[in-house]
């Protein structure tokens, strides 16, 4: 629980954990540490020499850790649950440091000056800072927010007066009160960082918050080298196109028509003219490599590959500096060398974590009955020597990273191997439709959710592996859980609702079922009813019966633990009624001010140690211990 964390709950390639300095001497990050004794934070700003050889200086407190919120379905203030993240940025001198501060009911733009050795306030604003940047000169500090915003609010409390009309701005799974609409613009300005007053924009001003217009169209990943450019883009249109790597000197174009060319997510030119550059290979992206490169000499040099998670690097000299987090040890910093591919370690927040003490971990990979492949990571209690079945918990849904408690972090991994569980870290298995290109998002969900193929699909994977592991002697079939949040979620119902394969489960989000869709407002219905899901009662008769736990004719009663958010439990209303009547052995826990992940340090320690007495108690945890 008392991990030291920083940056963003994701592991993509456009993660930004921390912020170079423009001589790539430091890196600057926000810390925090969950104290659930007092169910706070503790948050600092950190400079840490990426040299590793200085300690990582403290220059301020990060303010509070404040839930971050979504803008979709045409509304703005979804609750999210995980941690906003704070924004940070170097001056182009490196004199200054600008980083925002969250807190309840305002942000915060506050700068620090590196020669004075002090760190002042410079904004407040109530609305988020959701983008900042300096001016190319470093004179400015420019940033944007919504201002319209506040007044949106006070509109929607004025005609609360009158009774608001029911329609799609409504949210009724958190709020009783319409929410603001999700297109208020973002409006640009620029203060003085050394008074906070307000400066005059200049167009170049939004050049520099939005610099990315030199790029090649569709491009995600870019570099300049002089007259060379490289960049990476998608091959085709297809919603599954990989980013192919593109390289141009002058004006001729150096194909680079190896397999190791696809798939790649960053790349930085090293002074030299060789181009190092990021991709995801192996099963569904399972590994990370690195590759060297001189365009129109040889092949690409494979730097590094593993099964680590390294994201949101960024170039510093003769290295690239990266996040990154393995199976068993938490988020740090290191240097990946851009001639050899050697890591070293610049920064460790958790040195005192006991990595040395984790359970055995293997990495699998298997294809299920359609021949999709998969993988996900087993997980074994340390003194495991093969001489008995374990009870098996399945956690979802990826398995990149740190093995902390799956999507959603509610099922704490290494604990429960410590406690006498094999452990199945799952990684969504991945789905296409027979279509090479559907046109868009919305075709490719309709698609997934034609005779829930998406979710046969991935019901497939598990049963695949369970029937496996049971064939290997590892785990004992009859004392199968499976646990989710989110998607997950969904995947567990299904597979609760289709198969007898799990003798338990236990959920962070409930429940599929059409007393769902009528609880989450016209705009998340609507959302639903494009996807393929019955747009009335009439329509879904045939459907519920295979997607909805609550109406599922011959699924086998288990043990149902389901821990909601209180933005989140009504959706579970029907199913949690339904199965008690049926006779079920269920119970319901509701979580207070919580978004759709949980974020309060004491209702997550709370979750953590119910999750792992309550699979004690129904998977006969001791009573395996003496067979």
């Amino acid at each position: 629980m008392r991990i030291r964390d920083f940056g963003g709950a994701g592991l993509g390639a456009r993660s930004e954990p921390f912020v170079l300095s423009p001589d790539g001497r430091a890196a600057a990050l926000q810390l925090r540490q969950a104290e659930p004794s007092s169910n706070t934070y503790c948050t600092a700003v950190l400079v840490v020499p990426t040299a590793g050889t200085v300690n990582a200086r403290v220059l301020d407190d990060g303010g509070e850790v404040i839930a971050a919120t979504s803008s979709r379905y045409g509304i703005s203030g979804l609750p999210l649950g995980i941690p906003k993240q704070a924004i940070i940025r170097w001056s182009p001198d490196g004199r200054f440091l600008a980083y925002t501060k969250f807190f309840s009911d305002r942000s915060e733009i506050w700068i620090h000056d590196f020669a004075r050795h002090v760190s002042r306030r410079n904004l407040v604003s109530d609305v988020d800072i959701e983008r900042m940047e300096w001016s190319v000169d470093g004179r400015k500090l420019l940033y944007e927010s919504r201002p319209g915003l506040t007044a949106a609010r006070k509109v929607i409390a004025t005609e609360g007066l009158g009774g608001f009309r029911f329609d799609s701005r409504f949210w009724p799974l958190s709020s009783d009160v319409p929410m603001p609409p999700a297109d208020s613009p973002l409006v640009t300005r620029a203060i003085d960082p050394s008074s906070g007053a307000e400066e005059t924009l200049q167009e170049a001003d939004k050049a520099a918050l939005h610099p990315n217009d030199e790029r090649p169209a569709r491009s995600t990943a870019f570099a300049r080298l002089g007259d060379a450019t490289a960049w990476s883009a998608p091959s085709d249109d297809g919603l599954f196109s990989a980013g192919r790597l593109h390289v141009q000197v002058g004006p001729k174009a150096v194909p680079c028509t190896y397999e190791a060319c696809s798939g790649v997510a960053n790349l930085w030119w090293q002074p030299q003219g060789t181009l190092v550059f990021q991709r995801r290979a192996g099963v569904d992206g399972s590994l990370t490599q690195f590759y060297a490169w001189t365009p129109g000499r040889d092949r690409p040099r494979l730097l590094l590959g593993t099964t680590d998670a390294l994201f949101g690097c960024r170039e510093s000299g003769e290295e690239i500096v990266c996040a990154q987090e393995t199976s068993v040890t938490p988020r740090h910093l290191v240097a990946v060398s851009a001639r050899d591919g050697s890591r070293r370690i610049i920064f460790d927040p958790n040195p005192d974590y006991p990595a040395a003490e984790a359970g055995i971990v293997r990495r699998l990979e298997w294809a299920n009955s359609a021949g999709v492949k998969t993988y996900g990571d087993l997980v074994l209690p340390r003194q495991y020597r093969g001489d008995r079945r374990l009870p098996l918990v399945i956690v979802q849904y990826e398995s990149r990273g740190f093995l902390r408690g799956g999507t959603g972090d509610e099922y704490p991994i290494q604990a429960l191997a410590a406690n006498g569980f094999a452990v199945l870290s799952f990684n969504r298995t991945p789905w296409q439709p027979n279509v090479d290109h559907p046109v868009g998002e919305d075709e490719y969900l309709r698609l997934s959710m034609e005779d829930f193929a998406d979710r046969r699909n991935i019901l497939s994977s598990l049963t695949a592996i369970i029937r496996q592991l049971d064939r290997d002697r590892v785990i004992d079939p009859a004392r199968v859980a499976i646990t989710g949040q989110s998607d997950g979620a969904v995947t567990a119902t299904f597979a609760l609702a289709n198969t007898r394969l799990f003798s338990a489960a236990i959920l962070s989000t409930c429940c599929e079922g059409e007393a769902m869709l009528q609880q989450s407002g016209e705009s998340y219905d609507d959302f639903y009813v494009r996807m393929g899901y019955p747009a009335n009662h009439a329509a879904g008769r045939e459907f519920w019966r295979q997607g909805s736990l609550a109406e599922a004719e011959g699924a086998k009663p288990v043990p149902l633990l389901i821990q909601a958010a209180s933005s989140e439990f009504r959706m579970s209303l029907a199913t949690y009624r339904e199965l008690k009547r049926r006779g079920w052995p269920i119970e319901f826990y509701v979580y207070p001010d919580e978004g759709h992940v949980k974020l309060h340090p004491s209702h997550r320690l709370a979750i953590y140690n119910r999750n792992i007495d309550w699979l004690d108690h129904h998977l006969d945890l001791s009573g395996s211990r003496k067979r």
